[in-house]
């Protein structure tokens, strides 16, 4: 008999304030929020899902009254924290160069909010502002956790000055962090901060994959915009396979936010059902090309509406798992 399947989701919920140069401010709510509710419209009641994540008390309400249409989205790992959320303010000027500030802390993710997650099928690391949690907590998941685990890297490769800017910086110790988990996500611009050249050839792309998946994960997955994507991993002969898939817009392209969140929810949600990385690939480039369609997290509800049933993964019966086979880092 076939088990719902358990996901978790471990990152922030940001308050967001976006000023663009035509002088109209944006109110709004993002981060994990967008992982959490594609998941939400792609899987429906088919899964259980833990988001891991410390959220302000000012924010109480306002997450509670989004999760509430979705009763297969669990509290049991959401801890409300004295104090004020996470606020990422956010400043567009006439060229569309992007200023990023961000006020309010809370507290780290610790392994014991985490734990008992470990037995899930899958548990997503999506770094939203890039402190959720320490790379020791990390390492530890890595030896402990059943389940696939996944990575965005996203603002990982971000620092803050003492104005609290945000700034590119290559993380420390990054390729540790790489080996926390089986599958790592990108997008080039973040791939080309931690090769130290842009991945704009196939030999550009295939010396930086060595790097990542020599650290550890089984699959390394390039978001490349407008270009699509590409899935990255080493074949029985230990040659770089690198697949590229091509974008899924249904309509004009209008808005890029969540689209890497979405990404990997889709690619989550098919390879957990069906074990296979080129059907997973497809359906996150699916997923993505639906959300970049869409404004902002209000549009996240309307996902499933533009899911035909031939989109969706079957799951396939036989197999008693989907993980990808793990190895240890390599020098």
């Amino acid at each position: 008999m076939n088990h719902k399947l358990r996901i978790a989701l471990l990152g922030t919920i940001n308050r967001d304030t976006i000023h663009t140069a035509d002088g109209v401010t944006t109110e709004s709510y993002g981060g994990l929020l967008y992982s959490i509710l594609a998941l939400a419209e792609i899987a429906s009641s088919q899964v259980a899902i833990y988001p891991i994540c410390n959220v302000g008390a000012d924010m109480e309400a306002v997450v509670r009254k989004k999760l509430a249409p979705y009763p297969h989205v669990k509290f049991d790992g959401i801890r409300f924290v004295p104090g004020k959320n996470p606020h990422c303010f956010l400043d567009y000027d006439a060229n569309g160069r992007k200023r990023e500030t961000l006020h309010n802390d809370v507290p780290q993710i610790s392994f014991s909010q985490i734990e008992p997650f470990l037995d899930c099928d899958a548990i997503c690391f999506n770094f939203i502002t890039g402190m959720e949690l320490a790379l020791e907590t990390a390492q530890r998941v890595r030896r402990t956790a059943t389940g696939l685990l996944l990575m965005d890297v996203h603002s990982l490769t971000l620092g803050m000055d003492e104005k609290r800017r945000r700034f590119w910086r290559v993380p420390p110790q990054w390729k540790k962090w790489m080996g926390c988990v089986d599958v790592v996500q990108m997008n080039e611009q973040e791939g080309a901060l931690l090769a130290s050249e842009t991945l704009d050839s196939k030999d550009a792309t295939r010396r930086f994959a060595k790097q990542v998946l020599c650290a550890g994960p089984s699959v390394l997955m390039i978001t490349r915009s407008n270009r699509g994507s590409e899935t990255i991993f080493q074949n029985d002969r230990s040659d770089i396979v690198i697949d590229p898939f091509g974008p899924a817009p249904i309509a004009e392209p209008c808005d890029e936010t969540g689209c890497g969140d979405t990404f990997l929810m889709g690619y989550t949600w098919a390879f957990l059902q069906t074990g296979n990385r080129a059907f997973a690939s497809r359906f996150a480039n699916r997923v993505a090309g639906i959300n970049v369609c869409l404004r902002g997290i209000e549009g996240i509800a309307k996902i499933s509406q533009f899911l035909n049933p031939e989109d969706l993964p079957v799951r396939d019966t036989d197999r008693s798992t989907c993980r990808i086979k793990r190895h240890s880092p390599r020098s």
